[in-house]
C-alpha cells in the first residue's frame, strides 16, 4: 500500500514539473514588428505651394494602416493584418506599428492607410495586380454636364490620398528577439489647384455649387509596382467654391476654384484633355464652359507648383426672368399687418 502512494506521488510531481516548463507565447524566431512611417511633406497644394488659403486642405493622416505580405514573386498572397499602435518620431511623422509573425526567406510588403471611404482596394492578390480605384459617380450626375460628357469616358468622384509604402525585396534571416522592419509611406495621390474667372458670380445660384469634370485622367494606380493606368482614361467629378484671387492685377478678382485629388493624367491619353464647367443661375438655367486644358498643363505653374489656372474670363449672365434677390423659386410674399381695433363683449348672453 505505501509502495503504491509513493509511486503515486512520484507521477504527480513529474507532471507538476512538467507543466512548469516556460512556453513563448511568440516563437523568438518568428517575432518581428513592422513600423510605417506617414511621410507628408512635399505634397503640392495640400503641405506645399499653397494658393489660394481660404479652400479646405485634405488630412494626411491615418489611425489604421492595412499590410499585405506576398512571397517572393509576389505571385501569392501570404498573409495580412492591421497596423493601429500610433506613435511619432522626432520630427512629428506619424508612426504606425504592430507584432507579425515572418520566418525566416524572402518577402514583399504591401501598406496603405485603411480608412479612406471612396477609393477601394481590388486585385490583391498579386504584388503586381493590387491597385486603387476610385468610386464612379451616381448617373443622374451625368445629366449635369448634358451631352457635353462623352459616353465612352467613365466620371469618377476624386480619390482620397492614399499613404503607400512597399518593399519589394525583404529579406528575413533566423533571428533571436524582436525584428523590426521599418518602411515609410507616401502618398500616390497628386493635388492640383483649378480656378477661372468669372464674371458675373453674383447671379450664380446660392444653393447649387458650380460643378466641373476633368477628362484625361488615369482611373487608378497599382500600389506595388508604383504606377497608374495609362491606356484607359477616365473624368473626375469636382465641386467648385466661389472665391477671389488678389494675385489678379484688375478689379474684378473673382473666380470660382477647387482642389482636385488624381491619380496621375496621361500624357498622350486619346482623349480630349479639358474641363466642363457647368454653373446654375437663379432663373433655374443651366450654363457651361468647356475649356483645353492642354496649355494649362504645360505651364510652369502647373509643372512647378499643380496650379492650373485658366486666365480667360468666364462671363455668367444674369437671369432671363430677373427674382427678386431669392433662390430662384417659390418665394412667397405677405403684406404688412394691419392693427384693427375691436370690442369683444365677455359675460353671459343676454
Amino acid at each position: 500500500m505505501r509502495s503504491w502512494k509513493y509511486l503515486l506521488s512520484m507521477l504527480v510531481g513529474l507532471l507538476a514539473l512538467s507543466g512548469c516548463v516556460r512556453r513563448d507565447l511568440l516563437d523568438p524566431e518568428l517575432a518581428a514588428e513592422l513600423r510605417i512611417r506617414l511621410l507628408t511633406d512635399g505634397v503640392h497644394n495640400v503641405t506645399c505651394d499653397i494658393y489660394n488659403p481660404e479652400l479646405p486642405r485634405p488630412a494626411l493622416t491615418s489611425d489604421k494602416l492595412r499590410a499585405l505580405i506576398y512571397n517572393a514573386s509576389g505571385e501569392q498572397l501570404l498573409s495580412q493584418g492591421f497596423l493601429s499602435h500610433k506613435s511619432y518620431d522626432a520630427a512629428g511623422n506619424e508612426i504606425l506599428s504592430d507584432a507579425i509573425s515572418l520566418t525566416s526567406g524572402d518577402y514583399r510588403i504591401v501598406g496603405y492607410n485603411f480608412d479612406v471611404e471612396r477609393t477601394q482596394i481590388e486585385h490583391e492578390s498579386k504584388y503586381s495586380t493590387i491597385r486603387a480605384i476610385g468610386t464612379e459617380i451616381p448617373r443622374s450626375y451625368y445629366t449635369r454636364f448634358g451631352t457635353r460628357t462623352t459616353k465612352s469616358e467613365a466620371i469618377f468622384f476624386p480619390p482620397e490620398h492614399l499613404l503607400v509604402a512597399r518593399e519589394e525585396a525583404l529579406h528575413v534571416a533566423n533571428h533571436t528577439g524582436v525584428k523590426r522592419i521599418e518602411l515609410d509611406a507616401r502618398t500616390v495621390v497628386e493635388t492640383y489647384y483649378l480656378q477661372i474667372r468669372v464674371s458675373g458670380l453674383e447671379h450664380i445660384a446660392s444653393n447649387a455649387l458650380p460643378v466641373g469634370s476633368l477628362s484625361g485622367m488615369s482611373p487608378w494606380y497599382y500600389l506595388g509596382e508604383n504606377r497608374h493606368e495609362e491606356t484607359i482614361s477616365t473624368s473626375l467629378y469636382f465641386e467648385l467654391q466661389p472665391s477671389t484671387d488678389p494675385r489678379i492685377e484688375e478689379e474684378n478678382q473673382d473666380v470660382i476654384c477647387a482642389l482636385i485629388n488624381t491619380f496621375g493624367r496621361i500624357p498622350e491619353s486619346e482623349s480630349e484633355l479639358s474641363v466642363i464647367f457647368s454653373v446654375l443661375t437663379r432663373d433655374g438655367n443651366t450654363h457651361q464652359k468647356v475649356v483645353d486644358m492642354r496649355p494649362i498643363f504645360e505651364s510652369q505653374a502647373a509643372r512647378d507648383h499643380h496650379w492650373l489656372l485658366i486666365d480667360e474670363v468666364w462671363e455668367i449672365p444674369e437671369p432671363i426672368v430677373p427674382d427678386d434677390g431669392g433662390n430662384g423659386g417659390f418665394s412667397p410674399e405677405v403684406d404688412e399687418w394691419e392693427d384693427i381695433e375691436e370690442v369683444i363683449p365677455i359675460g353671459p348672453r343676454g
